[in-house]
């Protein structure tokens, strides 16, 4: 994919030929409020063509069932299995510098402890990123979003997830940092920038509004809104001008997922790695799926 304009362009024109109605990525009119419930079973995947494209294979972390998280290598992997976007994380190191991995501590995945906000980026590449991930693997380094954007232009789309830091506090200017790097690349289409901090996508937006947002939520987000889709769509979308709404896969339902793209937006779920899930959320279109295991998804969807 050289460009995740020209994917989305491409979503856009299936749908229009498809019965389901057609994402766009500007919000329209509200949807009376419709209770959720969960399916009993999972819909047969859509055999259309157009059904098929209409569901993007994201690789999370860059697929990390496969590969050592956020590292190079799972992200060149992802590649190479055809993917249509990575996911990424992304925090700032002592000195400033934007360093993807997932937690805010480098303990749980590289070969030192303490806090990325604490060591430098010059501290941070003496670490093993690799060195935490089951059955072994090649020695990784930890990546900077300026590498990782280098690799990844022109051949997969990004969703660059920007964390908070220890203590669920902001990292200072975080977002400038992020839109310069994409910006300096002529990367503004190939990009989206997702996060579970609001205030976080509604900078994003200010500084930059060409760049597409992605707000995410986790199942709590369900359960204070009563289970009720249409308060559980509008407050998040409403609340942060983002494009995507990114619930975590569970709770989603096909209900949900028609009220979405009635607003004219664009449902991403995460983290999805069984196959009967994958059916059942590409059954019913949602725009994108985040794995660990991008190759069972590929499977799954005939791709």
């Amino acid at each position: 994919m050289k460009h995740l304009l020209f994917v989305f362009c491409a979503i856009a024109l299936v749908a229009c030929s498809a019965p389901a109605a057609a994402p766009t990525a500007t919000p329209a009119s509200n949807v009376s409020a419709m209770p959720t419930a969960r399916a009993t079973t999972a819909p047969a995947v859509a055999t259309t063509l157009g059904a098929l494209l209409k569901t993007l294979i994201v690789a999370h972390r860059g697929g990390a069932a496969l590969a050592p998280e956020n590292t190079l290598g799972a992200f060149e992997n992802a590649i190479k299995l055809g993917v249509d976007l990575v996911e990424c994380d992304v925090h700032l190191s002592k000195d400033g510098e934007v360093v993807v991995m997932h937690d805010p501590s480098v303990s749980r995945t590289t070969d030192g402890n303490g806090p990325i906000s604490e060591l430098t980026l010059t501290e941070l590449k003496k670490l093993n990123a690799a060195a935490k991930f089951s059955g072994g693997y090649a020695a990784q380094g930890v990546p900077t979003l300026a590498e990782l954007l280098d690799l990844v232009k022109g051949k997969v789309g990004l969703q660059i997830e920007i964390k908070l830091a220890a203590g669920n506090k902001r990292y200072p200017g975080i977002e400038r940092k992020v839109i310069d790097l994409v910006n300096a690349r002529g990367m503004s289409d190939e990009v989206i920038v997702i996060s579970f901090d609001f205030p976080t996508l509604k900078e994003i937006k200010t500084i930059e509004p060409r760049i597409k947002t992605g707000a995410l939520v986790r199942a709590d987000w369900f359960t204070a809104r009563g289970n009720h889709v249409e308060p559980i769509v509008k407050d998040a979308l409403d609340a942060t001008g983002a494009d995507y709404f990114m619930p975590t896969f569970a709770p989603v339902t096909e209900a949900l997922v028609k009220v979405v793209h009635a607003r004219g937006s664009k449902i991403g779920v995460w983290t999805v790695n069984t196959a009967p899930e994958m059916q059942r959320l590409a059954g019913w279109n949602v725009n994108a799926i985040t794995s660990d295991r991008p190759d069972e998804l590929k499977r799954v969807l005939g791709r």
